[in-house]
């Protein structure tokens, strides 16, 4: 009888697949910073500008196109039903919840900070989803990781520079984003695996045009859609394809490649931010900004470590 040698106990090879999943986070934060660039430009061509709430109905109406055919080419479809079955979903409804205020928050901060600025807030996204999940989700979250989050948040009051000559007041809108992004985060921890991705940013995308709408009507006075230059409505479409593809690169990255590995690449988009801003309108981080920025960042890394160091331990 023939010796079989025995089963190996070695899991797969990830390493081909983590690169692969390196470049895509890469590239999908690299284009959502040209999104991002490109809504700033939008909002800030003088009488000439879209509204934020424009630049959101804009962006709604693109994305349910492009998101529902996808939807469709997978078989669903958005009848009034099948919205209220996603809705009755609580964490779907939290999710969309909170990627309707990070929407509309991100793209009013855009149009009136600096964009260096607005990303540099935004990077302490991972240390407040760390935080509600041990709120909310009553995760255990040990002292090292509370330091870090301490540290997070200290970095991020040198960025807005509260109290001083130098603190904007629009800087409530990109912390409101943050807090949409960190909910959506949330929830999204707590959905079940019942509808498919496709069809939960189609309803978004659709949400998108009545809270547009509301907004414009809440924060401006000018008729809808009617002063846009054909130069902000090339931005808008342009950077919501952009979009669309870092969306689409994004989730790729996270279903091929270790999270741990690959999340750390998420501050790209910094760095791309920063590029963007110089290069298109002049923007210079000061020095107090540069400090925040690296406290937050180093704060969001050694947070990863540990819950990578963590998900280890438990599975041995």
């Amino acid at each position: 009888m023939t010796n079989l040698p025995p089963p190996s106990s070695a899991q797969p090879d990830q390493s081909g697949d983590n690169i692969k999943a390196i470049i895509l986070m890469a590239l999908s934060m690299v284009l959502f910073a040209f999104d991002d660039a490109a809504i700033k430009a939008a909002g800030n061509l003088g009488e000439s500008s879209a509204s934020p709430g424009e630049i959101l109905i804009i962006k709604g109406v693109l994305g349910t196109v492009v998101y529902g055919a996808l939807m469709w080419r997978e078989g669903n479809r958005m009848t009034p039903a099948f919205v209220l079955a996603m809705l009755k979903d609580k964490a779907i409804a939290w999710r969309t919840f909170g990627d309707l205020l990070a929407a509309g928050a991100i793209v009013t901060a855009l149009t009136l900070m600096p964009l260096s600025n607005v990303a540099a807030i935004l990077q302490v996204l991972p240390l407040v989803v760390t935080l509600g999940a041990a709120l909310i989700l009553r995760e255990a979250v040990g002292w090292r990781r509370w330091s870090a989050i301490l540290v997070g948040f200290f970095g991020v009051m040198i960025i807005i520079r509260p109290g001083t000559s130098g603190y904007d007041i629009n800087t409530i809108w990109a912390l409101l984003a943050v807090l949409g992004l960190a909910i959506r985060d949330i929830a999204a921890r707590r959905m079940q695996a019942r509808f498919s991705t496709f069809s939960i940013v189609t309803m978004v995308a659709a949400l998108l045009i009545p809270t547009g709408l509301g907004m414009h009507w809440v924060m401006e006075s000018e008729p809808l859609l009617t002063g846009i230059s054909p130069l902000a409505w090339s931005y808008i479409v342009g950077g919501g394809f952009f979009g669309m593809a870092a969306y689409y690169a994004i989730t790729l990255s996270t279903r091929m490649g270790e999270l741990s590995v690959v999340a750390p690449y998420r501050y790209t988009r910094l760095v791309a931010a920063l590029i963007l801003a110089y290069l298109f309108f002049g923007e210079v981080p000061d020095i107090w900004m540069i400090i925040g920025a690296t406290l937050v960042i180093g704060a969001g890394l050694f947070t990863l470590y540990r819950e990578q160091k963590l998900r280890v331990v438990k599975s041995v």
